[in-house]
Parts: C-alpha cells; structure tokens; sequence
C-alpha cells in the first residue's frame, strides 16, 4: 500500500526560464527612444575611446586631431567667455528664424500648390532644381541687396528650409484618399475645416518628414553661409580659428555644433512622435 505524501512536504515545481519569445516581448516593453539613446551613447564612447587611445598612442597625429578630453576641456572652458555666447546667440538666432520663416513659407506653398495644380506642376521642376543646388553660390547676390548680415543668411537658411517642407506638402496632399473629401463635402466642411480638419492630419507624415528636412537645411545653411563671409557666429568662429591654427578651440566649437544638431534631432523627433501620435 503506498504511502501519501502531505502537500506541504512536496517539493516545490522547478521554475522554468522564461521561453525566448517571452524575454523578447519584455525588451520590447523598453521605450524605442530610451534604446536609441543609449545605443547611440553607447558608440560615442566606444569612438571617444577609440579616438583616444589613438592620438596618444601615435597612430592619429595630434597636429591635425586633438585628444578628445582636449576639446571636453576646450569646450567647458568656452562656457565662461562672453565671445562664445555671442556667436552662440547669433547662430541661434539665425537657425530659429530660418526654421519659423522657411516652415512657414514651405508649408504655405504646399497647399498653394495642391489647391492649384497647375501651378504645382509648373514650380516643381524649379524646387527640385535649386533643392539640389548648394543656395550658398547666391550668398554673394545677398550680400549686395541685404548686406553683410544677419537678414541674408536668413533668408537663404530659410529657402533652403522651405523647398523640402513645400515638395513634402504637395505630395502628402495630393495623396489623401478622395473618401476623405467626399466626407467633408457631406458633412458640409468649409474650407478651413476641410484643411486643418482632414487634409492636413491625413498628409501628416509627409509633412512631418519635410519639417525634419526643413530644420537640418536651416541649420546646414546657417552654418554653411556663416563660415563663408559671416563676421560672428559659430560658423564664422570655426573658419577664423582654422586660419590661425588653434585646433583645440576650432574642435571645440565643432563639438558645439554637433550637440546642437543633436539636441535639434532629439527635438524634433519628439515633435514627431506628438504629432503622430495614434497613427500606425
């Protein structure tokens, strides 16, 4: 007769792992932002520490490339001088001005050109041709009707911002699903309601896409056309510090403008996802 054994004295189940699928869906529950960040931390300190070992070991001149905890050392030391802040302003400046005009003017010429064709079809060959052409060549034309400015870089950051934004407008527009108009015509929709209500939500992504274009053009062209004639900025100040062989400092001011392209990326991203947000 066998015996019984009480529950309490069983011996409690072996816990099994947790199958693969299982442990994929868990790292999945990580924000896509979060593991993007930390990845991209991730290889800037693997190229730090690459850069380093290099310039010290010799094998990367340090005539022509710093020790990266240089330019770190370079780039805290900018933060206490007051001629920092002012190209630092100044390029600011210049980048929010070009980004509010350029958006703007790119965003109003694309529903100009899905609400009238004709006239799409006209400009388009236009857009796509100074879309392709460097607009730092008519830099010399501006100088002679604005001057040596600020204004004349903003307005060619800003047309370099807005050819993008316009050619996404048009083409996210024109790709709305005609059921969408037909409900607005049965709903009575104006003209307004009919853009901002349907339209303009349905082309979203498009029109996203070009905002992200129009931003990197008007930083690309802000600090492109500074570099050139400007007389302050950080554009300005790279070239000077170039002529006169202080790397150090020139690798600093170049580190500032990788942060800021960075935190501009990061901005819009975010922007991005708020404005996506319910789409698939």
């Amino acid at each position: 007769m066998a015996v019984g054994i009480e529950p309490s004295q069983q011996a409690p189940p072996k816990r099994l792992p947790p199958p693969r699928g299982a442990r994929w869906r868990a790292a999945q529950r990580v924000p896509q932002g979060v593991r993007s960040a930390a990845a991209s931390a991730v290889l800037l300190a693997v190229l730090f520490v690459l850069v380093q070992i290099g310039v010290a070991s010799g094998a990367l001149r340090q005539t022509g490339l710093p020790l990266p905890t240089e330019v770190v050392g370079s780039t805290l030391g900018l933060l206490g001088t007051g001629g920092f802040w002012s190209d630092f302003g100044r390029t600011c400046l210049e980048i929010g001005a070009s980004i509010v005009a350029g958006c703007a003017l790119g965003l109003g010429a694309g529903i100009v050109f899905w609400k009238l064709p004709l006239l799409g079809r006209v400009f388009e060959p236009y857009l796509v041709s100074f879309y392709a052409v460097p607009l730092v060549l008519f830099y010399p034309m501006m100088i002679v009707l604005v001057g040596i400015n600020a204004g004349s870089i903003i307005i060619l950051s800003s047309i370099m911002a807005a050819i993008p934004l316009a050619l996404n407008t048009r083409t996210g527009l024109q790709g709305i699903r005609p059921v969408h108009l037909k409900l607005a015509r049965t709903l009575q929709c104006n003209a307004r309601q009919t853009l901002f209500g349907i339209a303009i939500p349905a082309a979203a992504p498009m029109i996203v896409a070009g905002l992200r274009l129009a931003v990197v053009y008007a930083l690309i062209g802000s600090i492109a056309m500074e570099f050139t004639t400007a007389q302050n900025g950080l554009g300005y100040r790279i070239r000077y510090l170039y002529e006169t062989f202080d790397n150090k400092t020139m690798f600093a001011y170049i580190f500032v403008v990788l942060i800021l392209s960075v935190l501009l990326t990061v901005l819009m991203a975010m922007a991005e996802r708020v404005l996506l947000r319910g789409r698939r």
